[in-house]
């Protein structure tokens, strides 16, 4: 048995060392900044053509004006969310579906719940002394869409001339792709009965492509005694267009996590627990958020038969915080069935988590998350989650799978 601990530890162990050294970013600039390089990054060049009376007379005055991305509010909504919260990948359970307590008396290691637990909640139960699990996760995050609005029809509206509001607009639609391909890795050990330490290793695959394409709204027909049309256009006719796209991949923000469990009752169990994110990620290429974040939580849950409801409350404290320390919450069940060792379970929460301070995105985050469990044998499962959106906070996807496999020894 040791022997087979030893030898999965050394193959997870040179696995987790080889992807967390890789780093690469198919763009010279990091993803945090690749918007505002549209159009050579000087912004949407417009020109503008006036008559400034002269005493020699009535000439043109033809100068490009570049109106800069950030102008634009929906692209600084975009920008924020982007770079506070894309770095924020979901954590799924490390506590492992199987736990076990030592029964001296038998002197041999007896499973304490008959279902496999949560996906994306921890519950009170420890893994048990001396006892190891080593899990593995994949996540696809195809954003879709923030603050309610399609990410692939982004329109905004800037002023050219504050004087002439009607007549002198410049429309900016936006089609943004992103997609994020989410690679965890994490083990968990039992310390003692009651007092269990993980760490999970994220690797994350970004993706981010943008098309832009501006026009001039209302454009003026008055002509100039040189035959110019007055007030603004585009060099190259109605419209002008830019595209950019870029990839990074490397390691996230690693999460460590201690969990004890305090106290057993007939009616509940609880067991405090503390979350550190580490800031590993780099957050120019939007694999980190740029933030070390420490979130103690309370676990209160129960076995009553095969059914399991549990729920999770904590505090995100974040360094360097400008409003983002945030509660987050889960609350939801599982349910355990099967013969033998071909063992099911379903789960179902709520995730959700709400910011201190109003911004301008993301203030509220609500998902409803609903997966499966199955062992084929004692010590190993594989799982499949889904969560799905419940408000239009914030960036979000439509949906977002996860599949998975543990290991218990």
């Amino acid at each position: 048995m040791k022997g087979s601990i030893a030898k999965y530890s050394l193959i997870i162990a040179v696995i987790l060392l080889t992807i967390s050294i890789a780093k690469y970013n198919s763009f010279a600039t990091g993803l945090s900044d690749i918007i505002t390089t549209l159009y050579g990054g000087n912004g949407v060049p417009v020109t503008s053509t006036f008559e400034k009376e002269r005493p020699t007379g009535g000439v043109d005055v033809v100068k490009t004006v570049f109106i800069p991305l950030d102008s634009s509010i929906e692209i600084q909504d975009l920008n924020s969310e982007l770079n506070s919260e894309k770095g924020s990948f979901p954590v799924s359970t490390t506590g492992g579906g199987f736990t076990f307590q030592y029964d001296s008396e038998l002197e041999v290691f007896t499973r304490t719940t008959d279902s496999l637990g949560p996906i994306f909640a921890e519950r009170a139960n420890t893994l048990g002394r001396g006892k190891i699990n080593f899990g593995f996760s994949y996540t696809y995050i195809n954003y879709s869409s923030i603050q309610g609005e399609d990410l692939d029809n982004i329109e905004s509206i800037v002023l050219l001339d504050e004087e002439q509001k009607d007549t002198n607009l410049l429309k900016m639609d936006f089609d943004v792709n992103i997609k994020t391909n989410l690679f965890s890795f994490y083990g968990t050990y039992g310390i003692t009965d009651n007092w269990d330490f993980s760490i999970l290793i994220p690797i994350m695959q970004v993706q981010l492509d943008v098309d832009s394409t501006a026009t001039i709204l209302n454009r003026t027909t008055e002509k100039s005694e040189e035959g110019n049309t007055l007030g603004y256009s585009l060099d190259s006719g109605d419209t002008i267009r830019d595209s950019v796209s870029g990839a990074s991949t490397g390691i996230g923000d690693i999460l460590l996590r201690s969990k004890y469990s305090l106290f057993k009752s007939t009616w509940i169990d609880f067991s405090p627990a503390i979350d550190i994110k580490l800031q590993t990620g780099d957050d120019d290429d939007l694999l980190g958020t740029g933030r070390t974040s420490i979130k103690p939580f309370f676990i209160i849950s129960k076995n009553i038969g095969r059914l399991t409801p549990h729920t999770n409350i904590g505090y995100e404290f974040n360094s360097g915080s400008e409003g983002w320390d945030r509660i987050v919450y889960i609350a939801g069940t599982d349910y355990g069935f099967g013969k033998g060792n071909n063992h099911f379970s379903v789960a179902l929460d709520i995730v959700g988590s709400h910011k201190m301070e109003k911004s301008e995105t993301g203030n509220d985050i609500i998902d409803y998350s609903t997966g499966f469990k199955w062992s084929p044998r004692m010590g190993m499962l594989v799982f499949a989650n889904v969560q799905i959106p419940v408000n239009e906070d914030g960036l979000r996807a439509d949906w977002v799978p996860t599949v998975g496999y543990e290991l218990n020894f």
